[in-house]
């Protein structure tokens, strides 16, 4: 019998029937039965072989006998059971809440008046299950909604709070559209319009509030809540997982105020659309915003079919407006969700690689993050991005115009200098290696422009060896690319997390024909704080070369030789990347390039060198 008094509630949907003893069969007699009995003598369970949910079988009775005697019912077992004590064994129901005084009078009552059952009487549908019926609209000419408010108004006899005041009446406005309240104009604006035509005014605010960019911002919030979103992982070690695209796709859907259909299909399966476009994929991040336990003793199969449960479940809340987290174990007792369906269901996303592993037998205790990654840009950064590439553009000309020599400086006094020979240009010489080692045994590629990709399972540490024959003369430095690529996690640079590329190079060694280089002069692109180029050349093994935050993106770092060096006989070249942090924080994609020529700070003009002064 059911612990779940919560569900007593169905005998407000029975339907009603006719009116008389059957009539309170229906209403008053059936729901107690079905509440506090079905559970354990109902369709799915019949303890002591009595069932109770339809007529004939609660007539027939059980093991002991029949537990209903029509117009008797000092006689009727069923009576007797719900009367007893909570003390007494044979009390029914044996958990959760007794059958209150009234409830045991209407089945007395009921018994007593011969006990009728009518015909076809099913248990009740739980509202939620019962298809929606247009409701007539009352006889208004308001708006649907202010019809029904003042309908019911009216029927409790209360009339409307009377208008509010312009300014008020403002700020709700924008309060309730876009979560901002308005500024001082934005009032006066509005009660400017307001005595000239109210209805329009009204109309007008929000209509612009509504095509503002803040509308979509504020009703995306209560949307990503449901969808569970956050830039991090959920669970203890909550490390960064960037989803700020498809928070960012919620908010252009609700500003262009997309089809629901379409708005739910993008969500659920847009990778799975004919030529899906790069927003349909950033729109199915709903499904990736399932958390994500990489501590130490997670199993990752377990993690993953955890994280397929979380899509199961968030689907049925979101969606289709119930809980599914029962079927998980059995048939949903009063909702109609079986197990089946539920596994049914479970099916559909039963498909998806690990996203976490440290069953990687190379390096115990580190972790893998696997699974999809999309490179995504911000369209404004983009744009930015382009501009600077132009702008960048141009001064290389200017530069290339020049000659490479600072142009003079007419404005500024300069002491006179030494006569110096004319320096030749920089220039830049990928080296395609000869030889490429791994100290932690990672297999590798050399691709056609020169550079090494990394494949397979990283090691938890590792030293990379570079060989290279070259007959350039005169190389004055070297240039160290990290790239990315699409066989990397989350792109690259790095090796280890794919939501954090990051790397650690702790030395950068060179060696010529066997004998040490001098490297000086360590400059980068970028560089995280306290792990500058320079670490990488000091002999220090706790200082290195880092780039976070700048993941996913490319980078370099180049260092100069105190002396030049080559043969047109040629010269080996040995390069020895010292990458010993941990966790995997290893290059994925690297370049090396041999520098010749003066180095930028002595060829850049004075426009862009805030060095030559």
């Amino acid at each position: 019998m059911s612990p779940f008094p919560r569900f007593i509630f169905i005998s407000a949907a029975l339907t009603a029937l006719a009116c008389g003893e059957e009539g309170d069969f229906a209403r008053d007699v059936y729901p107690i039965l079905q509440r506090a009995c079905f559970e354990c003598h109902g369709a799915e369970k019949q303890k002591g072989k009595l069932r109770l949910d339809t007529r004939e079988a609660a007539f027939k009775g059980g093991d002991s006998g029949k537990v209903i005697v029509k117009g008797k019912p000092e006689d009727s077992e069923l009576l007797r059971r719900v009367a007893l004590p909570k003390t007494d064994d044979d009390v029914m129901p044996n958990r959760g809440d007794l059958l209150s005084k009234t409830e045991i009078d209407q089945i007395r009552k009921w018994i007593a008046a011969g006990a009728p059952w009518p015909d076809g009487l099913k248990p009740a549908r739980h509202w939620a299950y019962v298809p929606p019926v247009r409701a007539a609209l009352p006889p208004e000419s308001d708006p649907a909604i202010d019809a029904f408010i003042r309908a019911r108004l009216q029927r409790e006899g209360l009339k409307p709070s009377p208008d509010a005041e312009l300014p008020v009446l403002a700020r709700r406005l924008h309060l309730d559209l876009t979560g901002l309240p308005p500024t001082p104009a934005e009032v006066d604006a509005f009660a400017a319009e307001s005595i000239r035509n109210p209805q329009s005014a009204i109309r007008n605010l929000a209509d612009r509030l509504l095509a503002s960019p803040q509308y979509g911002e504020k009703w995306a919030r209560p949307w990503l809540d449901a969808a569970r979103y956050a830039d991090s992982h959920g669970f203890q070690r909550d490390d960064l997982r960037e989803l700020w695209p498809y928070r960012d796709w919620v908010i252009r859907a609700l500003n262009a105020d997309m089809p629901f259909d379409q708005f739910t299909i993008e969500q659920l399966a847009g990778d799975l659309l004919p030529n899906a476009t790069d927003d349909q994929r950033i729109a199915t991040g709903f499904n990736r915003c399932a958390p994500c336990n990489v501590e130490a003793g997670t199993d990752p199969e377990e993690n993953r079919v955890n994280q397929v449960f979380d899509r199961v479940n968030t689907l049925g809340a979101v969606w289709l407006g119930t809980t599914l987290e029962c079927a998980q174990c059995h048939d949903h007792k009063y909702d109609p969700i079986t197990a089946r369906d539920y596994y049914g269901l479970f099916s559909f996303f039963n498909n998806t690689e690990l996203e976490a592993d440290r069953s990687n037998p190379k390096t115990p205790g580190s972790i893998r993050f696997l699974g999809p990654y999309l490179d995504v840009r911000d369209p404004a950064s983009e744009a930015e991005r382009t501009r600077l590439t132009a702008e960048i553009g141009a001064v290389k000309a200017e530069i290339a115009a020049a000659g490479g020599t600072v142009p003079a400086e007419p404005k500024r006094a300069r002491a006179p200098r030494a006569a110096t020979p004319s320096v030749e240009a920089p220039g830049v010489h990928p080296l395609t290696p000869t030889d490429f080692d791994s100290a932690g045994g990672a297999n590798h590629k050399i691709l056609d422009d020169g550079s090494v990709l990394l494949t397979g399972d990283p090691p938890e540490i590792d030293t990379y060896t570079v060989t290279v024959r070259t007959a350039l003369t005169g190389i004055t430095g070297f240039k160290l690319e990290t790239l990315t690529d699409e066989s990397l996690p989350g792109m690259g640079p790095g090796r280890g997390d794919p939501e954090r590329t990051n790397f650690v190079l702790q030395e950068f060694i060179v060696t010529a024909a066997g004998k040490p280089v001098k490297l000086t002069d360590a400059q980068a692109d970028f560089s995280q704080a306290k792990w500058d180029p320079s670490g990488a050349i000091d002999g220090n093994a706790k200082t290195g070369w880092a780039i976070a935050p700048q993941f996913h993106q490319p980078h370099w770092v180049s260092f100069r030789t105190t002396e030049p060096l080559g043969s047109k006989d040629g010269v080996v070249l040995t390069f020895r990347l010292v990458q010993e942090f941990g966790n995997a924080r290893t290059i994925g994609r690297l370049r090396i390039s041999a520098l010749t020529g003066a180095s930028l700070a002595e060829t850049t003009p004075a426009k862009v060198n805030p060095e030559a002064k």
